[in-house]
Parts: structure tokens; sequence; C-alpha cells
């Protein structure tokens, strides 16, 4: 299979208070390549959540003009990685292609990836693990 590595997928996650289908992007692969790391889109920035400048310092603001995976403008949350088990997520791709909305393009890949590499909120070894540092 190749890389799911900047695919955009929308499916149900269970994270989520209710859980619900929502949009993320896969940013990262352990060495070992059992798990992804991946970040949510947003349709706003939740204030409740992200109360202070630095969380909201680290979403991205993507416009949907020329990104066919959007709808209409969307937050990028680079605050937190979520891990999938990279076994389940080919499950779900496998019976269920359509989950599969897009691509990220490699100037967008390149600012979240800057993005999560300078978060204050995310473990550096948490970054070792995904690719984010060298």
């Amino acid at each position: 299979m190749t890389s799911l590595i900047g695919t955009v997928l929308r499916m149900m996650v269970k994270d989520t208070t209710p859980p619900k289908v929502k949009r993320f992007i896969i940013v990262g692969e352990s060495a070992d390549s059992l798990t992804l790391a991946s970040v949510y889109i947003n349709t706003e920035l939740d204030m409740k959540v992200n109360f202070n400048l630095d969380l909201q310092c680290q979403h991205i603001e993507f416009d949907a003009a020329g990104r066919d995976y959007l709808d209409h403008t969307s937050f990028v949350d680079c605050s937190k990685l979520k891990i999938i088990e990279r076994t389940e997520i080919c499950t779900i791709i496998q019976n269920r292609p359509t989950v599969i909305i897009g691509r990220l393009d490699q100037q967008d890949f390149e600012v979240i990836r800057r993005q999560i590499t300078c978060s204050t909120t995310i473990k550096g070894k948490i970054k070792k693990r995904y690719g984010f540092y060298d």
C-alpha cells in the first residue's frame, strides 16, 4: 500500500464528545509502521477548548478554495496528534474507499508539519516517533 501520509479522510471518530463524523489528515507514521498520527480538521475554533492564544495559534486556517476536501473555511488542529492503528485505517479504507476525500498538496503539508514541529503541547518524544524530527 502506498503511503497514507497527506491523505485526508472523513469518517466516524469515537474520541470526540459526542462521537461524530470528522475530517482528519494523516501526518505521520511510526518507524514500525504500526500506528499513524493524524490531526483533526475543525469547522471552527472552539474557544472553550482553545482558551488561550498558544492553543489558538496552533490551528491553521484553510480556505476551501482549491481544497476539494473542504466545504468551507476550516481549521487544522496542530495542538495534538491523534494516534490510530494502521491496520484499523487500512481495513476501513478497503471496506469503504469513499472515506478518502483528498490529499494535501506539498505546500499545505509543509505548513502543517512546521506547526506540529513547533507545537508546545505535543511531547518531543511523540513528535520524534512520528518523524517530525530528523
